[in-house]
Protein backbone atom coordinates (compact mmCIF):
# COMPACT_ATOMS: atom_id res chain seq x y z
CA UNK A 1 0.00 0.00 0.00
CA UNK A 2 1.33 3.26 -0.60
CA UNK A 3 1.40 5.85 2.35
CA UNK A 4 2.22 9.44 2.27
CA UNK A 5 5.46 8.69 4.02
CA UNK A 6 6.70 6.34 1.66
CA UNK A 7 9.83 7.41 -0.41
CA UNK A 8 11.48 5.59 -2.84
CA UNK A 9 14.77 3.85 -1.49
CA UNK A 10 17.56 4.56 -3.67
CA UNK A 11 21.75 5.33 -3.55
CA UNK A 12 21.44 7.86 -6.05
CA UNK A 13 21.36 12.04 -5.50
CA UNK A 14 18.29 13.72 -3.68
CA UNK A 15 17.13 15.31 -6.97
CA UNK A 16 15.86 11.74 -7.87
CA UNK A 17 12.19 11.42 -7.92
CA UNK A 18 10.21 10.16 -5.03
CA UNK A 19 7.25 8.09 -4.69
CA UNK A 20 4.71 11.12 -5.03
CA UNK A 21 7.03 13.68 -6.00
CA UNK A 22 5.14 14.16 -9.05
CA UNK A 23 2.34 16.04 -7.17
CA UNK A 24 2.92 19.82 -7.94
CA UNK A 25 -0.23 22.29 -8.04
CA UNK A 26 0.92 25.60 -9.87
CA UNK A 27 -1.18 28.92 -10.29
CA UNK A 28 0.41 30.52 -13.29
CA UNK A 29 0.13 30.00 -16.76
CA UNK A 30 0.59 31.27 -20.31
CA UNK A 31 -1.68 30.56 -23.91
CA UNK A 32 0.47 28.85 -25.86
CA UNK A 33 -0.17 28.20 -29.45
CA UNK A 34 -0.70 24.51 -31.05
CA UNK A 35 3.02 24.12 -33.19
CA UNK A 36 2.27 20.47 -34.05
CA UNK A 37 -0.41 18.13 -34.97
CA UNK A 38 -2.37 15.37 -36.40
CA UNK A 39 -5.13 13.20 -36.59
CA UNK A 40 -5.80 11.19 -34.07
CA UNK A 41 -8.57 8.53 -35.32
CA UNK A 42 -9.58 6.91 -32.20
CA UNK A 43 -10.44 10.41 -30.54
CA UNK A 44 -12.01 12.55 -33.99
CA UNK A 45 -15.47 11.14 -34.26
CA UNK A 46 -15.62 10.14 -30.36
CA UNK A 47 -19.38 11.11 -28.79
CA UNK A 48 -17.21 13.13 -25.87
CA UNK A 49 -16.70 16.90 -26.61
CA UNK A 50 -13.42 16.47 -24.04
CA UNK A 51 -11.81 13.83 -25.47
CA UNK A 52 -12.42 14.83 -29.16
CA UNK A 53 -11.41 18.39 -27.77
CA UNK A 54 -7.77 16.36 -27.98
CA UNK A 55 -7.93 14.82 -31.29
CA UNK A 56 -5.21 16.99 -33.19
CA UNK A 57 -2.81 16.51 -30.50
CA UNK A 58 0.72 15.86 -31.33
CA UNK A 59 0.44 13.17 -28.40
CA UNK A 60 -0.84 9.46 -29.48
CA UNK A 61 -3.83 9.16 -27.28
CA UNK A 62 -5.48 5.74 -26.52
CA UNK A 63 -8.95 5.22 -25.49
CA UNK A 64 -9.44 2.92 -21.95
CA UNK A 65 -9.66 -0.65 -22.67
CA UNK A 66 -7.98 -3.78 -22.65
CA UNK A 67 -5.93 -2.67 -25.66
CA UNK A 68 -3.95 0.01 -23.85
CA UNK A 69 -3.33 -2.35 -21.01
CA UNK A 70 -2.24 -5.40 -23.29
CA UNK A 71 0.26 -2.67 -25.59
CA UNK A 72 1.66 -1.40 -22.55
CA UNK A 73 2.62 -4.79 -21.26
CA UNK A 74 4.12 -6.40 -24.72
CA UNK A 75 6.03 -2.82 -25.07
CA UNK A 76 7.21 -3.10 -21.18
CA UNK A 77 5.85 0.81 -20.77
CA UNK A 78 4.52 2.87 -18.10
CA UNK A 79 0.31 3.79 -18.69
CA UNK A 80 -0.11 7.73 -18.41
CA UNK A 81 -4.03 7.95 -17.98
CA UNK A 82 -4.92 11.60 -17.87
CA UNK A 83 -8.54 12.37 -16.28
CA UNK A 84 -10.54 15.53 -17.16
CA UNK A 85 -13.77 16.72 -17.72
CA UNK A 86 -14.80 19.35 -20.89
CA UNK A 87 -15.89 22.29 -18.12
CA UNK A 88 -12.40 22.21 -16.54
CA UNK A 89 -10.77 25.58 -16.69
CA UNK A 90 -7.02 23.81 -15.92
CA UNK A 91 -7.59 21.14 -18.59
CA UNK A 92 -8.20 23.28 -20.73
CA UNK A 93 -4.81 25.24 -19.96
CA UNK A 94 -3.22 21.65 -19.50
CA UNK A 95 -4.64 21.34 -23.32
CA UNK A 96 -2.86 24.49 -24.54
CA UNK A 97 0.08 24.30 -22.49
CA UNK A 98 1.34 21.30 -22.72
CA UNK A 99 -0.72 18.38 -24.71
CA UNK A 100 0.30 20.54 -28.01
CA UNK A 101 3.39 20.96 -27.83
CA UNK A 102 5.93 18.50 -29.13
CA UNK A 103 8.71 17.66 -26.87
CA UNK A 104 6.20 16.74 -24.14
CA UNK A 105 4.23 14.58 -26.98
CA UNK A 106 7.82 12.91 -28.24
CA UNK A 107 8.54 12.19 -24.49
CA UNK A 108 4.99 10.97 -24.37
CA UNK A 109 4.95 8.68 -27.51
CA UNK A 110 8.50 7.50 -26.84
CA UNK A 111 8.21 6.33 -23.18
CA UNK A 112 4.40 5.59 -22.54
CA UNK A 113 1.33 4.54 -23.28
CA UNK A 114 -0.66 7.81 -23.25
CA UNK A 115 -4.42 7.38 -22.59
CA UNK A 116 -6.98 9.87 -22.95
CA UNK A 117 -10.23 9.36 -20.58
CA UNK A 118 -13.49 11.87 -19.54
CA UNK A 119 -14.17 11.40 -15.74
CA UNK A 120 -17.08 12.26 -16.58
CA UNK A 121 -18.05 9.07 -18.89
CA UNK A 122 -15.18 6.65 -16.52
CA UNK A 123 -16.18 7.72 -12.79
CA UNK A 124 -15.15 4.64 -11.41
CA UNK A 125 -11.60 4.73 -13.17
CA UNK A 126 -11.10 8.31 -12.33
CA UNK A 127 -12.20 8.08 -8.63
CA UNK A 128 -10.35 4.98 -7.94
CA UNK A 129 -6.83 7.13 -9.11
CA UNK A 130 -8.22 10.55 -7.63
CA UNK A 131 -8.79 8.35 -4.10
CA UNK A 132 -4.72 6.73 -4.15
CA UNK A 133 -3.24 10.60 -5.18
CA UNK A 134 -5.31 11.70 -2.18
CA UNK A 135 -5.07 8.91 0.30
CA UNK A 136 -0.69 9.38 -0.56
CA UNK A 137 -0.50 13.34 -0.80
CA UNK A 138 -3.13 14.89 1.20
CA UNK A 139 -4.89 16.56 -2.21
CA UNK A 140 -5.72 15.81 -5.42
CA UNK A 141 -7.71 17.40 -8.72
CA UNK A 142 -7.67 17.94 -12.59
CA UNK A 143 -6.94 17.51 -14.75
CA UNK A 144 -5.50 14.23 -13.11
CA UNK A 145 -2.41 11.98 -14.35
CA UNK A 146 -1.54 8.58 -13.24
CA UNK A 147 1.36 6.72 -14.02
CA UNK A 148 0.96 3.13 -13.56
CA UNK A 149 2.52 0.16 -13.95
CA UNK A 150 1.84 -2.51 -17.10
CA UNK A 151 0.16 -4.19 -14.85
CA UNK A 152 -2.11 -1.46 -14.00
CA UNK A 153 -0.41 -0.55 -10.32
CA UNK A 154 -0.28 3.58 -9.65
CA UNK A 155 3.01 4.41 -8.53
CA UNK A 156 3.13 8.30 -9.55
CA UNK A 157 0.95 11.12 -9.89
CA UNK A 158 0.02 14.67 -10.09
CA UNK A 159 -2.18 17.40 -11.57
CA UNK A 160 -1.66 20.74 -13.87
CA UNK A 161 1.99 21.23 -14.24
CA UNK A 162 3.49 24.08 -15.96
CA UNK A 163 5.17 22.85 -19.57
CA UNK A 164 8.63 22.99 -18.20
CA UNK A 165 8.09 20.96 -15.01
CA UNK A 166 6.07 18.78 -17.17
CA UNK A 167 9.25 18.04 -19.02
CA UNK A 168 11.27 17.36 -16.09
CA UNK A 169 8.34 15.00 -14.42
CA UNK A 170 7.98 12.80 -17.54
CA UNK A 171 12.31 12.58 -17.98
CA UNK A 172 12.52 11.63 -14.32
CA UNK A 173 9.89 9.00 -14.53
CA UNK A 174 11.61 7.51 -17.25
CA UNK A 175 14.68 7.26 -15.73
CA UNK A 176 12.69 6.14 -12.73
CA UNK A 177 11.43 3.12 -14.66
CA UNK A 178 14.21 2.30 -16.94
CA UNK A 179 16.70 1.60 -13.41
CA UNK A 180 14.26 0.88 -11.01
CA UNK A 181 11.40 -1.03 -12.57
CA UNK A 182 11.14 -3.98 -10.52
CA UNK A 183 11.26 -1.87 -7.34
CA UNK A 184 8.51 0.43 -8.84
CA UNK A 185 6.56 -2.62 -9.33
CA UNK A 186 7.27 -4.17 -5.91
CA UNK A 187 6.50 -0.49 -3.91
CA UNK A 188 2.98 -0.08 -6.15
CA UNK A 189 1.15 -3.03 -4.95
CA UNK A 190 -1.48 -1.87 -2.43
CA UNK A 191 -1.83 -3.63 0.71
CA UNK A 192 -4.64 -6.62 0.56
CA UNK A 193 -6.19 -5.61 3.64
CA UNK A 194 -8.52 -2.87 3.66
CA UNK A 195 -8.72 0.28 6.39
CA UNK A 196 -12.21 -0.42 7.31
CA UNK A 197 -14.66 -1.46 10.17
CA UNK A 198 -18.17 -2.21 10.29
CA UNK A 199 -20.81 0.99 11.93
CA UNK A 200 -23.61 1.29 12.87
CA UNK A 201 -25.88 4.21 11.69
CA UNK A 202 -26.53 5.02 14.90
CA UNK A 203 -23.11 5.01 15.64
CA UNK A 204 -22.31 7.31 12.43
CA UNK A 205 -24.74 9.71 13.50
CA UNK A 206 -23.05 10.17 16.95
CA UNK A 207 -19.87 10.71 15.02
CA UNK A 208 -20.65 13.45 12.59
CA UNK A 209 -22.71 15.42 15.60
CA UNK A 210 -19.54 14.78 17.72
CA UNK A 211 -17.41 16.31 14.66
CA UNK A 212 -19.72 19.01 13.65
CA UNK A 213 -18.68 21.70 15.79
CA UNK A 214 -15.03 22.05 14.82
CA UNK A 215 -16.30 21.70 10.83
CA UNK A 216 -18.65 24.31 10.47
CA UNK A 217 -17.67 28.23 9.70
CA UNK A 218 -20.45 29.93 11.70
CA UNK A 219 -20.38 33.25 10.26
CA UNK A 220 -19.43 32.72 6.71
CA UNK A 221 -21.76 29.43 6.10
CA UNK A 222 -20.29 26.45 4.77
CA UNK A 223 -17.46 24.44 6.09
CA UNK A 224 -14.77 25.40 7.54
CA UNK A 225 -12.13 25.42 4.21
CA UNK A 226 -10.04 27.39 2.38
CA UNK A 227 -12.52 27.07 -0.65
CA UNK A 228 -16.61 27.08 -0.27
CA UNK A 229 -18.36 23.91 -2.05
CA UNK A 230 -21.57 23.33 -1.36
CA UNK A 231 -21.31 19.99 -0.19
CA UNK A 232 -24.60 19.46 -1.26
CA UNK A 233 -25.07 15.80 0.04
CA UNK A 234 -24.21 17.17 3.89
CA UNK A 235 -26.73 19.88 3.91
CA UNK A 236 -29.33 17.33 2.12
CA UNK A 237 -28.73 14.97 4.83
CA UNK A 238 -28.88 16.98 7.49
CA UNK A 239 -31.96 18.87 6.33
CA UNK A 240 -33.46 15.38 6.38
CA UNK A 241 -32.39 14.43 9.82
CA UNK A 242 -33.95 17.43 10.82
CA UNK A 243 -31.30 18.73 13.50
CA UNK A 244 -32.77 22.13 14.77
CA UNK A 245 -29.59 22.93 16.40
CA UNK A 246 -28.12 23.31 12.94
CA UNK A 247 -31.09 25.30 12.05
CA UNK A 248 -29.14 28.85 12.27
CA UNK A 249 -26.27 27.37 10.26
CA UNK A 250 -27.97 25.63 7.27
CA UNK A 251 -30.22 29.63 6.96
CA UNK A 252 -26.61 31.32 6.93
CA UNK A 253 -25.09 29.10 4.77
CA UNK A 254 -28.25 28.74 1.89
CA UNK A 255 -28.11 32.82 2.60
CA UNK A 256 -24.61 33.14 1.49
CA UNK A 257 -24.47 30.87 -1.21
CA UNK A 258 -27.63 32.60 -2.98
CA UNK A 259 -26.59 36.24 -2.15
CA UNK A 260 -22.54 35.93 -3.08
CA UNK A 261 -20.89 34.52 -5.71
CA UNK A 262 -21.17 30.76 -6.11
CA UNK A 263 -24.53 32.02 -7.80
CA UNK A 264 -24.69 33.58 -11.12
CA UNK A 265 -26.82 36.53 -10.51
CA UNK A 266 -27.25 37.39 -14.10
CA UNK A 267 -27.87 33.64 -16.01
CA UNK A 268 -29.10 31.95 -12.91
CA UNK A 269 -27.49 28.33 -11.41
CA UNK A 270 -24.71 27.97 -9.51
CA UNK A 271 -21.05 27.78 -10.05
CA UNK A 272 -19.16 24.90 -8.50
CA UNK A 273 -17.02 26.46 -6.09
CA UNK A 274 -15.55 29.51 -4.48
CA UNK A 275 -11.73 29.66 -4.48
CA UNK A 276 -11.94 31.51 -1.34
CA UNK A 277 -13.87 30.94 2.18
CA UNK A 278 -16.02 34.06 1.86
CA UNK A 279 -18.32 32.94 -1.38
CA UNK A 280 -16.89 35.70 -3.33
CA UNK A 281 -14.16 34.17 -5.99
CA UNK A 282 -15.84 31.26 -8.02
CA UNK A 283 -14.56 28.85 -9.98
CA UNK A 284 -16.57 29.38 -13.21
CA UNK A 285 -17.59 25.64 -14.23
CA UNK A 286 -20.96 25.15 -13.83
CA UNK A 287 -21.96 21.07 -13.12
CA UNK A 288 -25.55 19.90 -13.77
CA UNK A 289 -24.81 18.14 -10.98
CA UNK A 290 -24.56 21.13 -8.49
CA UNK A 291 -27.80 22.84 -10.10
CA UNK A 292 -30.34 19.80 -9.66
CA UNK A 293 -29.04 18.73 -6.00
CA UNK A 294 -29.10 22.71 -5.19
CA UNK A 295 -32.51 23.25 -6.62
CA UNK A 296 -33.95 20.48 -4.33
CA UNK A 297 -32.10 21.97 -1.55
CA UNK A 298 -33.65 24.99 -1.70
CA UNK A 299 -37.32 24.04 -2.57
CA UNK A 300 -37.16 21.67 0.56
CA UNK A 301 -35.19 24.22 2.33
CA UNK A 302 -37.50 26.85 1.09
CA UNK A 303 -40.51 24.96 2.58
CA UNK A 304 -38.78 24.07 6.09
CA UNK A 305 -38.14 27.53 6.95
CA UNK A 306 -40.57 29.20 5.38
CA UNK A 307 -38.68 31.16 3.09
CA UNK A 308 -39.65 32.42 -0.40
CA UNK A 309 -36.40 33.57 -1.17
CA UNK A 310 -35.45 30.03 -0.97
CA UNK A 311 -37.94 29.27 -3.16
CA UNK A 312 -37.53 31.72 -5.63
CA UNK A 313 -33.75 30.13 -5.75
CA UNK A 314 -34.88 27.25 -5.83
CA UNK A 315 -37.42 28.07 -9.86
CA UNK A 316 -34.48 30.54 -10.99
CA UNK A 317 -31.95 27.46 -10.74
CA UNK A 318 -34.20 25.46 -12.74
CA UNK A 319 -35.06 27.96 -15.42
CA UNK A 320 -31.35 28.15 -15.76
CA UNK A 321 -31.86 24.06 -16.54
CA UNK A 322 -34.40 24.20 -18.78
CA UNK A 323 -32.92 27.39 -20.48
CA UNK A 324 -29.45 26.44 -21.02
CA UNK A 325 -28.94 22.92 -20.50
CA UNK A 326 -32.02 20.77 -21.45
CA UNK A 327 -31.87 19.25 -24.58
CA UNK A 328 -35.59 18.95 -26.39
CA UNK A 329 -33.59 16.21 -28.76
CA UNK A 330 -33.04 13.51 -26.39
CA UNK A 331 -34.99 14.86 -23.32
CA UNK A 332 -32.10 14.94 -20.94
CA UNK A 333 -30.24 17.99 -19.55
CA UNK A 334 -26.53 18.63 -20.68
CA UNK A 335 -23.52 17.79 -17.81
CA UNK A 336 -21.95 20.99 -17.99
CA UNK A 337 -20.53 24.44 -18.84
CA UNK A 338 -17.04 25.48 -19.25
CA UNK A 339 -15.02 28.09 -17.24
CA UNK A 340 -13.49 29.77 -20.29
CA UNK A 341 -15.41 31.31 -23.07
CA UNK A 342 -15.06 31.76 -26.43
CA UNK A 343 -11.90 33.36 -26.25
CA UNK A 344 -10.53 31.03 -23.86
CA UNK A 345 -10.41 33.84 -21.25
CA UNK A 346 -11.32 32.12 -17.34
CA UNK A 347 -14.66 33.74 -16.75
CA UNK A 348 -15.27 35.74 -19.53
CA UNK A 349 -18.47 34.98 -19.85
CA UNK A 350 -19.23 35.82 -16.46
CA UNK A 351 -16.63 39.02 -15.64
CA UNK A 352 -17.38 42.76 -17.26
CA UNK A 353 -14.52 45.55 -17.72
CA UNK A 354 -15.95 49.16 -17.02
CA UNK A 355 -16.02 50.04 -20.69
CA UNK A 356 -18.04 46.81 -21.64
CA UNK A 357 -20.67 48.03 -19.15
CA UNK A 358 -20.68 51.23 -20.21
CA UNK A 359 -21.23 50.08 -24.08
CA UNK A 360 -23.55 47.62 -23.27
CA UNK A 361 -26.12 49.36 -20.46
CA UNK A 362 -28.04 52.32 -21.03
CA UNK A 363 -26.77 55.91 -19.77
CA UNK A 364 -28.76 55.31 -16.48
CA UNK A 365 -27.97 51.71 -15.79
CA UNK A 366 -24.67 52.21 -16.06
CA UNK A 367 -25.19 55.36 -13.51
CA UNK A 368 -26.60 52.65 -11.23
CA UNK A 369 -24.45 50.17 -11.53
CA UNK A 370 -21.16 52.21 -11.53
CA UNK A 371 -22.74 53.50 -7.85
CA UNK A 372 -23.64 49.90 -6.59
CA UNK A 373 -20.65 48.27 -7.83
CA UNK A 374 -18.14 50.99 -7.37
CA UNK A 375 -16.53 50.97 -10.57
CA UNK A 376 -14.70 53.76 -9.83
CA UNK A 377 -12.47 52.17 -7.94
CA UNK A 378 -10.17 48.91 -8.61
CA UNK A 379 -11.76 45.88 -9.93
CA UNK A 380 -12.33 42.90 -7.58
CA UNK A 381 -11.13 40.32 -10.47
CA UNK A 382 -8.16 40.90 -13.11
CA UNK A 383 -10.80 41.63 -15.77
CA UNK A 384 -13.29 43.30 -14.23
CA UNK A 385 -16.52 42.86 -12.16
CA UNK A 386 -18.64 40.31 -11.30
CA UNK A 387 -22.47 41.35 -11.13
CA UNK A 388 -24.65 41.01 -8.19
CA UNK A 389 -28.08 42.26 -7.58
CA UNK A 390 -28.96 45.96 -7.03
CA UNK A 391 -31.53 47.02 -4.66
CA UNK A 392 -33.08 49.18 -7.32
CA UNK A 393 -36.12 48.87 -10.11
CA UNK A 394 -33.98 48.86 -12.60
CA UNK A 395 -31.91 46.13 -11.54
CA UNK A 396 -34.20 42.97 -13.92
CA UNK A 397 -33.61 45.08 -17.02
CA UNK A 398 -29.78 45.56 -16.01
CA UNK A 399 -29.67 42.12 -15.57
CA UNK A 400 -31.42 41.55 -19.08
CA UNK A 401 -28.98 43.21 -20.90
CA UNK A 402 -25.99 41.79 -19.39
CA UNK A 403 -27.21 38.52 -20.32
CA UNK A 404 -26.65 37.62 -24.09
CA UNK A 405 -23.08 36.32 -23.52
CA UNK A 406 -22.92 32.52 -24.79
CA UNK A 407 -21.80 29.82 -22.73
CA UNK A 408 -19.83 26.92 -24.13
CA UNK A 409 -21.71 23.54 -23.28
CA UNK A 410 -20.30 20.52 -23.63
CA UNK A 411 -23.52 18.45 -24.75
CA UNK A 412 -23.09 14.86 -22.78
CA UNK A 413 -25.96 13.97 -20.69
CA UNK A 414 -25.22 11.70 -18.21
CA UNK A 415 -28.34 9.96 -16.82
CA UNK A 416 -26.67 9.86 -12.95
CA UNK A 417 -27.00 13.34 -12.94
CA UNK A 418 -30.36 13.60 -14.44
CA UNK A 419 -31.74 11.36 -12.27
CA UNK A 420 -30.68 13.73 -9.28
CA UNK A 421 -32.61 16.12 -11.48
CA UNK A 422 -35.57 14.51 -11.38
CA UNK A 423 -35.58 14.90 -7.39
CA UNK A 424 -35.43 18.85 -8.24
CA UNK A 425 -38.84 18.93 -10.57
CA UNK A 426 -40.17 16.32 -7.60
CA UNK A 427 -39.69 18.60 -4.76
CA UNK A 428 -40.27 22.00 -6.77
CA UNK A 429 -43.92 20.10 -7.82
CA UNK A 430 -44.14 19.87 -3.87
CA UNK A 431 -43.26 23.14 -2.89
CA UNK A 432 -45.76 24.49 -5.93
CA UNK A 433 -47.23 22.31 -7.48
CA UNK A 434 -46.93 23.78 -10.59
CA UNK A 435 -47.94 21.17 -13.76
CA UNK A 436 -44.41 21.92 -15.49
CA UNK A 437 -42.38 20.39 -13.02
CA UNK A 438 -44.89 17.25 -12.85
CA UNK A 439 -44.44 16.62 -16.47
CA UNK A 440 -40.62 17.55 -16.49
CA UNK A 441 -40.24 14.81 -13.58
CA UNK A 442 -42.21 12.23 -15.07
CA UNK A 443 -40.83 12.34 -18.40
CA UNK A 444 -37.55 12.05 -17.09
CA UNK A 445 -38.38 9.52 -14.95
CA UNK A 446 -39.53 7.21 -17.78
CA UNK A 447 -36.57 8.26 -20.24
CA UNK A 448 -34.04 7.18 -17.68
CA UNK A 449 -35.88 3.81 -16.68
CA UNK A 450 -36.29 2.91 -20.17
CA UNK A 451 -32.45 3.34 -21.18
CA UNK A 452 -31.56 1.85 -17.91
CA UNK A 453 -33.60 -1.66 -19.19
CA UNK A 454 -31.72 -1.67 -22.73
CA UNK A 455 -29.75 -4.52 -22.84
CA UNK A 456 -26.54 -2.57 -22.41
CA UNK A 457 -27.79 0.43 -20.39
CA UNK A 458 -25.33 3.52 -21.62
CA UNK A 459 -23.93 5.93 -19.05
CA UNK A 460 -24.82 8.76 -21.36
CA UNK A 461 -25.80 10.32 -24.66
CA UNK A 462 -25.19 12.71 -26.83
CA UNK A 463 -26.97 15.66 -28.17
CA UNK A 464 -28.03 13.46 -31.34
CA UNK A 465 -28.88 10.57 -28.94
CA UNK A 466 -25.88 8.59 -29.58
CA UNK A 467 -25.60 6.24 -26.85
CA UNK A 468 -22.20 6.50 -24.82
CA UNK A 469 -19.72 4.05 -22.70
CA UNK A 470 -21.69 2.01 -19.65
CA UNK A 471 -24.16 2.84 -17.13
CA UNK A 472 -22.39 2.35 -13.66
CA UNK A 473 -23.99 2.00 -10.40
CA UNK A 474 -24.18 5.24 -9.74
CA UNK A 475 -26.99 6.13 -12.39
CA UNK A 476 -29.16 3.21 -11.32
CA UNK A 477 -28.63 4.19 -7.94
CA UNK A 478 -29.72 7.85 -8.67
CA UNK A 479 -32.52 6.87 -10.62
CA UNK A 480 -33.81 4.20 -8.17
CA UNK A 481 -33.58 7.25 -5.61
CA UNK A 482 -35.74 9.13 -7.77
CA UNK A 483 -37.93 7.03 -8.37
CA UNK A 484 -38.42 5.93 -4.19
CA UNK A 485 -39.22 9.19 -3.31
CA UNK A 486 -42.19 9.52 -6.53
CA UNK A 487 -43.42 6.55 -5.25
CA UNK A 488 -43.34 7.78 -1.50
CA UNK A 489 -44.48 11.38 -2.21
CA UNK A 490 -46.85 10.82 -4.84
CA UNK A 491 -48.45 7.72 -3.46
CA UNK A 492 -48.12 5.73 -6.15
CA UNK A 493 -46.70 2.25 -6.66
CA UNK A 494 -45.95 2.11 -10.00
CA UNK A 495 -43.23 4.31 -9.59
CA UNK A 496 -42.23 1.80 -6.66
CA UNK A 497 -42.67 -1.02 -8.74
CA UNK A 498 -40.31 0.44 -11.69
CA UNK A 499 -37.42 1.40 -8.76
CA UNK A 500 -37.74 -2.31 -7.46
CA UNK A 501 -37.06 -3.77 -11.52
CA UNK A 502 -34.26 -1.05 -11.77
CA UNK A 503 -33.01 -2.20 -8.43
CA UNK A 504 -32.99 -6.18 -9.03
CA UNK A 505 -31.31 -5.02 -13.08
CA UNK A 506 -28.61 -3.62 -10.19
CA UNK A 507 -27.99 -6.29 -8.65
CA UNK A 508 -27.70 -8.44 -11.30
CA UNK A 509 -24.92 -6.27 -12.70
CA UNK A 510 -23.22 -4.40 -9.94
CA UNK A 511 -23.41 -6.88 -7.06
CA UNK A 512 -20.34 -9.28 -7.76
CA UNK A 513 -18.74 -11.58 -4.65
CA UNK A 514 -21.47 -10.33 -2.09
CA UNK A 515 -20.24 -6.52 -2.60
CA UNK A 516 -21.14 -3.97 -4.81
CA UNK A 517 -18.86 -2.96 -7.68
CA UNK A 518 -18.76 0.98 -9.03
CA UNK A 519 -18.90 -0.55 -12.77
CA UNK A 520 -18.91 -3.33 -14.63
CA UNK A 521 -15.82 -2.32 -16.84
CA UNK A 522 -13.04 -1.70 -14.22
CA UNK A 523 -9.65 -3.33 -15.41
CA UNK A 524 -7.17 -1.93 -13.07
CA UNK A 525 -6.04 -4.75 -9.95
CA UNK A 526 -8.20 -3.23 -7.03
CA UNK A 527 -9.68 -0.79 -9.02
CA UNK A 528 -13.68 -1.86 -7.52
CA UNK A 529 -14.42 -0.93 -4.03
CA UNK A 530 -14.44 -3.21 -1.31
CA UNK A 531 -16.27 -0.92 1.00
CA UNK A 532 -18.70 1.60 0.76
CA UNK A 533 -18.15 4.33 -1.16
CA UNK A 534 -18.03 8.50 0.51
CA UNK A 535 -19.88 11.52 -0.36
CA UNK A 536 -18.28 13.79 -3.19
CA UNK A 537 -19.92 16.17 -4.64
CA UNK A 538 -22.57 13.83 -5.60
CA UNK A 539 -24.22 11.64 -2.85
CA UNK A 540 -22.84 8.01 -2.29
CA UNK A 541 -24.06 5.45 -4.57
CA UNK A 542 -23.68 2.45 -2.14
CA UNK A 543 -25.97 4.28 0.58
CA UNK A 544 -28.30 4.46 -1.63
CA UNK A 545 -28.41 0.59 -2.57
CA UNK A 546 -27.53 -0.62 0.72
CA UNK A 547 -30.28 1.34 2.42
CA UNK A 548 -31.70 -1.06 4.27
CA UNK A 549 -28.87 -2.39 5.91
CA UNK A 550 -27.97 -1.87 9.37
CA UNK A 551 -24.37 -1.21 8.77
CA UNK A 552 -21.62 0.29 6.76
CA UNK A 553 -18.08 -0.62 6.01
CA UNK A 554 -16.24 2.48 7.41
CA UNK A 555 -13.26 3.60 6.30
CA UNK A 556 -10.85 5.46 8.97
CA UNK A 557 -9.21 6.88 5.42
CA UNK A 558 -12.30 9.30 5.51
CA UNK A 559 -14.34 11.81 7.92
CA UNK A 560 -18.01 10.83 9.55
CA UNK A 561 -19.51 13.92 7.65
CA UNK A 562 -18.27 12.19 3.97
CA UNK A 563 -20.74 9.23 5.14
CA UNK A 564 -24.13 11.71 5.62
CA UNK A 565 -25.81 10.30 2.97
CA UNK A 566 -25.94 6.90 5.04
CA UNK A 567 -28.24 8.53 6.92
CA UNK A 568 -30.55 10.49 4.38
CA UNK A 569 -31.24 7.51 2.00
CA UNK A 570 -33.74 4.41 4.30
CA UNK A 571 -35.63 1.99 2.60
CA UNK A 572 -38.76 2.64 4.60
Amino acid sequence: MISRSQKVQTNRPNHRLSLWAALIMACAFTWLPATHAFANNALTSHPSAYIALHADDPINWHLWGPEAIQLAQEQQKPLFISSGYFACHWCHVMHQENYKDGLVAELLNQHFISVKIDRELLPDLDDYLLNRLRAATGAAGWPLHGILTPEGHLFSGFVYQPRDTLLQTLLLLNQWWREDAEHIRTLSRPATQANEALMSRHTLLESLNGQLPDLLDTFEGGINQTQKFPHSPLLLSLLKKGAEDLDEWLEITLEQMQQEHLRDHVHQGFFRYTVDPNWQEPHFEKMLYDNAQLAELFFIAGQRFQRDDFIVTANETLAYVERELFSPITGLAKSSQSAIDEQGIDGGRYIWSRTQLAETLTAEQFAIANQAWQLDGPAPFETGWLPKPIAAPEWPAIREALAHRPAITDDKQLLSWNGLLIRSYLHGFLASENPTYYHRMISLADRLQQLLQLPQPPRALNNQGQLVEYATLEDFAYTISALDDMAYYLDDDYWLEQAKTLRARAQQLFFINSQWHTSTQALLPGQSRYFDLIDLATPSSTAIMRCAEPQIAYSNDFQPWQYASYLRYRCD
